[in-house]
């Protein structure tokens, strides 16, 4: 089954861009990512953030998917109480699960 994820950071944005890749990289198998992209934040007030898409193939259970997505973040030191001040070390959600559409992405 065909997933789609989106990553966003808005502090080290590069360095943990590239950290939440190599996690994922290791959590499902021949995922793949697009270019990163800058875009201004919205709703809040911080630095730009870096985004990319992902998108791999897997037999996992939807919560399945999103416990991984969820680990991912928490390893990197990710927080809701960092969300609430604006810092965004990383924020990984599941977009496409199979045909079923998530969430839509502001930025896409």
């Amino acid at each position: 089954m065909k997933m789609i994820i989106a990553l966003g950071s808005n502090l080290h944005q590069e360095q943990n861009l590239l950290k939440a890749k190599e996690l994922l990289g290791h959590s499902f198998d021949g995922i793949t990512f697009s270019e990163p992209e800058w875009t201004e934040p919205i709703g809040i007030k911080s630095d730009r953030f870096l985004n990319c898409i992902g998108t791999f193939e897997a037999e996992l259970s939807r919560t399945a998917v999103e416990k991984i997505l969820k680990r991912t973040e928490q390893v990197m030191g990710d927080s809701h109480q960092n969300h609430q001040l604006g810092k965004v070390l990383i924020d990984i959600d599941l977009i496409q699960y199979g045909n079923e559409t998530i969430r839509k992405i502001a930025w896409l």
